[in-house]
């Protein structure tokens, strides 16, 4: 297989030829070629195709059949014929490699650099002859399991409550709106001329009134250490260095000298909340960059007025010499301390690495809800979350009173990079059933995704608001009536591509 190594023929640059593949964002021809070797795209084939689905049923008595007058469109695939090099084995082996590990994914935008459109694809097939050369002819064949090829994003612009779109495109169009509320609301409702609506909550009757069920006790933008007091007790370690502030986040100025018998040590502040809270919501915003460096563990605690440990939850990495992020949460002090879950990232455990994102608690009367989520370009991924009653009755429910903060090592490890850059608490009001509750307030971010079918709020997913009759409606060729309710309570903007068949 290797005895042929063709020395005389370059690989040629793809960026001279007319056409070019782009997946996932990457353009092929440009990353995989450089001076000792080259990916040219050939051929493109299955753009232009067109596949209809034709419902047909037998009638007793008629000729031939009978046919639905509607049809759909099948899947679409596409196949991308290239041919890939190398001056050496060695290279033309790291150059395939490299390939595949590009392909990876589900749905992601695949375009072509002769046409301004994308489409949602998956590879189905890389397939190479037999490996005799350096420099070979292969095939990408990639599934679109929606067939539809969508043209660039473009945005939507309301005028107050209202829009109109105007779009040319052969098939219709998911949009995406974002809603940034401007007045508390118990319902958001976005709707077009053909009475098809997206809506969240319920609106209030004129003789009610809208009841809080979220009332923000702490939101702290962690700029500064007034307010916060040294800590004196940590679980399982030692308190030992300071925490400073960089203006936007707190993040620990150092550990201390080693303590023996070795455990988990670093820094620690407290601050009391302004009341003790039975049922509450805790949120925080860290990040905890892992590659490369050494073990490192942000937590954060939730103390009642005898500074006993009611919760902590944590981000760490434990293990040196490997990179990887683990997200866990204690519960208690006493002889039913335990731990309900001690978790890593969905899918692939190093997805969690260089974690910025959100750990949550909440408590509901003996209901606990635990939830971790990186987050990528303002999105919230790599979502693990927990529902949690314990075994034995009326543990684990003591009031909170405080909460801390501390930044751990392992002792003469280096430290990984660890921030949070804000901390909020809730306390959770009971509502009666005859009670409409207020679903977001003044800052809070609405997301109809009308492509996706996700409904958020502040990146959470808020599908469990979703009015029954309520649809991922579409944007019909030609124009689009839009009005959202209730008035003057948002600033609404949107995005869409028309899309093709």
């Amino acid at each position: 297989m290797y005895g042929f190594v063709n020395l005389t023929e370059r690989g040629t640059s793809s960026t001279s030829l007319s056409i070019q593949t782009v997946f996932n964002g990457i353009n092929f021809d440009s990353v995989l070629s450089d001076d000792e070797g080259s990916f040219t795209t050939l051929t493109v084939s299955g753009r232009a195709n067109l596949t209809n689905r034709i419902n047909m049923f037998e009638v007793p008595g008629m000729d031939g059949l009978m046919e639905s007058n509607e049809h759909s469109t099948g899947e679409r695939e596409i196949t991308v014929k290239y041919k890939i090099s190398d001056k050496t084995n060695e290279g033309f082996r790291r150059r395939t490699t490299l390939l595949n590990s590009l392909l990876d994914g589900s749905k992601k935008e695949l375009s072509f650099t002769d046409e301004d459109v994308v489409y949602y694809a998956s590879l189905s097939v890389n397939e190479l002859p037999e490996e005799n050369s350096n420099s070979l002819i292969g095939t990408l064949t990639f599934l679109c399991s929606d067939p539809k090829k969508y043209g660039p994003e473009k945005p939507i612009f309301f005028a107050g409550d209202s829009a109109v779109i105007n779009t040319s495109g052969s098939a219709e169009s998911n949009p995406v709106f974002e809603l940034e509320v401007l007045a508390p609301i118990t319902f958001a409702m976005i709707q077009n001329q053909f009475d098809e609506y997206m809506m969240i909550g319920r609106p209030a009757p004129v003789e009610s009134t809208p009841k809080e069920e979220y009332t923000l006790i702490l939101a702290d933008l962690m700029n500064t250490l007034t307010g916060w007091a040294a800590a004196t007790t940590v679980t399982n370690g030692y308190i030992r260095g300071e925490i400073e502030t960089d203006g936007g986040s707190f993040r620990p100025k150092s550990f201390g000298t080693a303590v023996a018998p070795e455990k988990w040590q670093g820094p620690g502040l407290v601050k009391s909340l302004p009341e003790e809270v039975q049922d509450f919501e805790m949120d925080c915003i860290l990040r905890n960059n892992n590659v490369d460096w050494g073990t490192g563990m942000v937590e954060v605690y939730l103390l009642d007025a005898l500074d006993r440990q009611v919760a902590r939850i944590h981000m760490s990495d434990s293990f040196q010499g490997s990179d990887r992020i683990h997200g866990r949460v204690q519960l208690g002090y006493d002889e039913y301390q335990r731990f309900p879950i001690n978790t890593a990232a969905p899918g692939n455990i190093k997805n969690w690495n260089n974690f910025y994102g959100l750990m949550k608690l909440q408590r509901r009367g003996n209901r606990w809800w635990f939830y971790f989520a990186k987050i990528v370009n303002g999105k919230r991924v790599y979502v693990q979350q927990q529902h949690y009653i314990p075994p034995v009755e009326g543990i684990f429910e003591d009031k909170i009173a405080k909460i801390q903060v501390v930044f751990r090592k392992w002792p003469n490890t280096e430290a990984t990079r660890m921030n949070i850059y804000n901390l909020k608490v809730w306390r959770i009001n009971s509502l009666k059933e005859d009670e409409i509750p207020i679903i977001a307030d003044v800052g809070d971010k609405i997301t109809f995704d009308h492509k996706n079918e996700e409904i958020l709020i502040n990146g959470e997913d808020a599908k469990s608001y979703k009015d029954f009759g309520a649809s991922y409606f579409t944007l019909k060729k030609g124009e689009n009536q839009m009005i959202v309710h209730p008035s003057n309570s948002f600033n609404v903007s949107g995005i869409y591509r028309e899309s093709y068949k």
